[in-house]
């Protein structure tokens, strides 16, 4: 499958949950997000009963998409405390991954702003500025994890990694993002 170029996107995956994921994206829009409004993207296949005050902007067979209102202890919310101009939260399976996105891109981001998302599906809809990857040795068993770490910018082990290692290293610009050489 051709995987389309949103260079615009950093996506933050991982090996299961617990290793770091939110972690690492709060940091990156902590740092970014003074630069350029920024936006950020929550994906999950999961059905969330308590979406605190996040408001319900589009709904379809297979998938919700929300704009988070307001910061609270959840990601999405946790992400506008980080900074972010606006967050979003995505539930989706993936069967209906690729619309949910299309969606997504035309109607919360025409303007193509930066992206901070964190998903463990969507690297294998689209090809982003950079993929980072964390990885539990514990936890990466399954096929799929195993690809997306092949595909990976940057792989780091989880809970043993400072973010300020790796944001230094990562720069925006042209509206794309890059890792910048050594």
């Amino acid at each position: 499958m051709h995987r389309k170029s949103f260079p615009q996107f950093i996506i933050i995956s991982g090996s299961g949950k617990k290793v770091g994921k939110t972690y690492m994206a709060m940091a990156l829009i902590r740092a970014f997000s003074r630069k350029f409004p920024l936006l950020a993207l929550k994906i999950s296949p999961h059905v969330h009963d308590s979406l605190a005050s996040a408001k319900l902007i589009f709904a379809a067979e297979g998938f919700r998409i929300f704009n988070e209102m307001e910061e609270h202890h959840k990601n999405s919310g946790q992400f506008l405390k980080a900074g972010a101009f606006k967050s979003f939260f995505m539930e989706t399976d993936d069967e209906h991954l690729e619309t949910a996105f299309d969606i997504f891109m035309t109607g919360c981001n025409p303007h193509n702003h930066p992206v901070v998302c964190e998903s463990g599906a969507l690297s294998d809809h689209i090809n982003p500025g950079i993929l980072i990857f964390i990885t539990d040795s514990q936890q990466t068993r399954q096929a799929d994890k195993l690809k997306t770490k092949q595909r990976a910018d940057i792989v780091l082990e989880a809970q043993s990694f400072d973010p300020d290692d790796i944001i230094c290293r990562i720069s925006f610009s042209d509206h794309k993002w890059d890792i910048l050489d050594a």
